[in-house]
Order: C-alpha cells, then sequence, then structure tokens
C-alpha cells in the first residue's frame, strides 16, 4: 500500500478540521457576519441589503411554508389543549446514514423516530400551581449503522431509544416536578437522560438537530452507571429559569421499555449532583459545570487479576462493588449578533474522569464549535464541527488483551443543518471514528436527517 492506515486516518482527520476551519474563517467574513452600528430590534435581509433571499419568499402567509407545524394547529385542537394546560409536540425524525469505509461492515440503513413530547401544566388542570408533568414516548422503526461503525462511540444517539436495534414504542420519560418557589423544584419519576441533557443544553439538540456522536453529547465516563432511561428522583435549584444545579438518586436499570419498579433499587442506587456557575464577560453568557455520580452497584471487576479458576465451575470473574465519575464542563457564548440574538457562535468542552475500575473508560475529553445563522437570512440554519478522544481503562485493555488489542476510541463530526421551512429541517453530517476493536481503519460515516414537527 502506497499510503497506510495511520496516514489515511491523519489524512482524513486533517481534511475535515481544515473543512471546519475554512468554514470558520469564511463565516468571519463581513459580508456574513455583517452588524449595524446601532439597532433596537433585528434587521431585515432588506434593510441589511443582502443578496441571500429568505427561504420563505414566495410562501404566502400562514401557507405550508410559513407556518410553525407541518399539519398547523390541528383544526383547533393544538391552541385548544393549550389553553387548558396540555402543551404538544410531535416530531419526525428519519435517517439514512452509513459507513463508506473501514468500521465494521459498509453500508447505508435507513430508519427513524416518531417522537411525542406533552408538557401538562398543572395551574390550567385544576393542579397545583407550579406542577409540571413532562411526558416523552418514542417510536423506533428501521435501521440504524451503529453497529457498522463500532460499539463504542455510537454515531447515531437518537437511535439508541428506547432500545438499541428494537423496532418499538415505548415511554421513555415521564418526569413529575413541583415548583416550590422561583428558585426549587422537586422532580420524581422516569428520567430519559437525552431530555435532562437538553434542559441543561438545549444546543446539544438530543441527536436530532445538533451532533449525532454519543461522545460529543454525553459522558462515555457515565454510561457504567447512568442508563438511556431511569427511575429517580431529586431537587433541582433554578437561576433565571436555567437549571443551576441538582442531586439526583436513580435507579442502576435501564427502564426504557419497562416500568422500572419491578426490580426497583433491587441491585443499588446511583446519586449524582451538579452545579453550574454562570459567567457573563462582555454580554457573552455562559456557565462552568461541576457534575459527578457515585453507584453502590456491585459490577464485573475488569482487573483479572480478580478472575479465578474454580473446579469444575470454569473461569470465574471477580466483583467491583461501586463506580464513580466525574464531569467538567465549560459552554460560552463567543459572539452573538448584537442585532440578531439568533445568530451566534459558541465553544463547549467536556472533560470526564472516572474509576477504570469497573468503567470501561479512564477519561474522555472533547471540543466543539456549534453557530446558529452564520449567513445573513439563513439565521436558523445551524452548523457544528467537534472532536472527542475517549481513553479505556487499562484494566479493560489488559482484561480483553489475549483476545483483541484495544486501543482508545476518538474521532471527529461536522454537520450543517439547513431549516427549509419552520417545520422541516434536512440536515448532512460525516464522521469520522477510529475505533480499532473493529478495523484498523478508521469508519467514515455519512448522514441525511430530515426532521418535521408534525
Amino acid at each position: 500500500m502506497l499510503v497506510s492506515s495511520m496516514d489515511r486516518t491523519r489524512l482524513v482527520r486533517g481534511l475535515l478540521i481544515v473543512v471546519g476551519i475554512l468554514a470558520l474563517v469564511m463565516a468571519a467574513e463581513a459580508e456574513l457576519l455583517a452588524q449595524c452600528e446601532d439597532c433596537s430590534e433585528p434587521l431585515s435581509c432588506e434593510q441589511c441589503g443582502k443578496l441571500v433571499d429568505s427561504p420563505l419568499d414566495g410562501c404566502g402567509k400562514q401557507g405550508l411554508c410559513e407556518r410553525e407545524y407541518l399539519f398547523g394547529d390541528w383544526a383547533g385542537a393544538r391552541p385548544c389543549l393549550a389553553q387548558h394546560g396540555i402543551v404538544a409536540d410531535l416530531q419526525l425524525t428519519q435517517f439514512y446514514q452509513g459507513v463508506s469505509s473501514g468500521g465494521a461492515a459498509q453500508n447505508f440503513a435507513y430508519g427513524g423516530k416518531l417522537d411525542y413530547q406533552f408538557t401538562f401544566l398543572g395551574e390550567p388542570l385544576g393542579l397545583n400551581k407550579g406542577f409540571t408533568t413532562l411526558l416523552h414516548a418514542e417510536t423506533r422503526f428501521g435501521q440504524d449503522s451503529n453497529a457498522a461503525a463500532g460499539a463504542l462511540a455510537f454515531p447515531n444517539t437518537n437511535m439508541l431509544y428506547p432500545f438499541p436495534g428494537e423496532n418499538q414504542t415505548a415511554i421513555t420519560g415521564l418526569l413529575m416536578m413541583q415548583a416550590l418557589n422561583e428558585r426549587f423544584a422537586l422532580a420524581a419519576g422516569k428520567i430519559n437522560f437525552l431530555d435532562l441533557w437538553a434542559m441543561l443544553y438545549p444546543d446539544s439538540g438530543r441527536g436530532v438537530d445538533g451532533f449525532m456522536n454519543i461522545s460529543l453529547i454525553a459522558f462515555p465516563t457515565f454510561f457504567r452507571t447512568t442508563n438511556l432511561s431511569i427511575l429517580g428522583a431529586g431537587a433541582l435549584t433554578m437561576k433565571d429559569k436555567q437549571i443551576q444545579g441538582g442531586v439526583f438518586v436513580y435507579d442502576t436499570h435501564n427502564s426504557s421499555t419497562t416500568s422500572g419498579f419491578d426490580n426497583l433499587f433491587d441491585e443499588g442506587a446511583v446519586v449524582l449532583g451538579l452545579w453550574r456557575f454562570f459567567t457573563n464577560h462582555g454580554g457573552l453568557p455562559g456557565s462552568h459545570a461541576f457534575i459527578g455520580n457515585w453507584s453502590s452497584r456491585t459490577y464485573t471487576s475488569l482487573d483479572r487479576l480478580n478472575w479465578t479458576v474454580l473446579p469444575g465451575q470454569g473461569l470465574q470473574p471477580g466483583e467491583e462493588t461501586g463506580s464513580w465519575g466525574l464531569a467538567y464542563v465549560w459552554d460560552q457564548k463567543l459572539w452573538v449578533d448584537r442585532c440578531n440574538k439568533n445568530r451566534t457562535l459558541g465553544f463547549m468542552t467536556q472533560l470526564t474522569l472516572a474509576d477504570g475500575n469497573p468503567n470501561f473508560y479512564r477519561w474522555s475529553a472533547n471540543a466543539a464549535l456549534q453557530a446558529q445563522g452564520l449567513i445573513h437570512c439563513r439565521e436558523f440554519d445551524t452548523m457544528g464541527v467537534g472532536y472527542f478522544y475517549d481513553a479505556l481503562s487499562s484494566d479493560f485493555k489488559q482484561l480483553v488483551a489475549p483476545v483483541i488489542a484495544l486501543e482508545d476510541v476518538h474521532g471527529c463530526e461536522l454537520y450543517y443543518n439547513v431549516q427549509i421551512t419552520p417545520w422541516f429541517h434536512l440536515t448532512a453530517d460525516i464522521q469520522v471514528i477510529q475505533n480499532e476493536i473493529v478495523a484498523d481503519d478508521p469508519a467514515i460515516v455519512f448522514g441525511l436527517r430530515a426532521n418535521a414537527k408534525l
């Protein structure tokens, strides 16, 4: 071979980095990031004199192209429900994604998700003031490329719900919250992990509008203790309608497709705490978050010295009680258009650490740039470029060394999300994942997402 696999990896990664840098350089041009000197409200395309036309030009008001939802107000049912305290949000997301080279297999797959999200407001329903219930049900259909890309850095996070690889409908979130005042609230029920993360960081996109790779959304070091959907309860503290801190106690089992009450806390519990320090430098908001969790569950030990051979029983794994993880998240806006607050450029990085036994990971890190409306009059288009590195536990590597030589997992992702209409978004996505558990060559994953608000 004229070019080694390592050289190809560096070449592909370098090209992605160059593309990301070029996109940001182009965005920095005055033609794209033009701002007025003094304004009290966002400027229209005509006022700014831009050549870029609005995607809604030619569409009549209140018509198909301008409505917020594909089916409008459901013949008056949607506003009627909202008036009585029931807010409905239905979304259909379709994925066409595949591995073009590297990985475990080269193929493309079509699949999708129907998300049914309802918010029940207590006071209009005749219940307690400040009481809210968040219901999230999901229907998964079709196939995905998670297994083809590798088992340690899933390129399609959203298709892991309700359960990876299975087509079914289930309630993955049913969270009841009671506000005690403007600062404190209590919460209990079934917690959808992605929904909780989206409450903290709305720009995350839940794998639908933003990044798709799980290593750029969640903490790999928490996977050992925290499942996709969990039963638990906790308390939250708020600041300016944002979650500032909280403490949760939740079950160790995955309750995505079950009620979770049958085996609640029978194998231990997890305690999670978080606190965010909000900042504002020159009018640019940001935050520093510190998150930690500890599980009391007994797990299979990754230390091969704890494994023993018993007569008549063969090789028996050892056990390790307790597992912990720590995380730091820095989220910072780097630029906000003075005339249009929808046009922004932001940076986020996540640094995590775990025990390494029984955790499969020792540490992880990622860094990402995400922007909205960089092109004038495309204020609802979003884009992002990110890189992640997940360091596997040395005990885990040594345990499987006789079978396979594991290396750390790392990669990058670039996406551009186009708003065709307010209710329809189309996203192009490319990922490069170096996951040597399945292949020496990196998995190059291309994908298209079509998201419609129904």
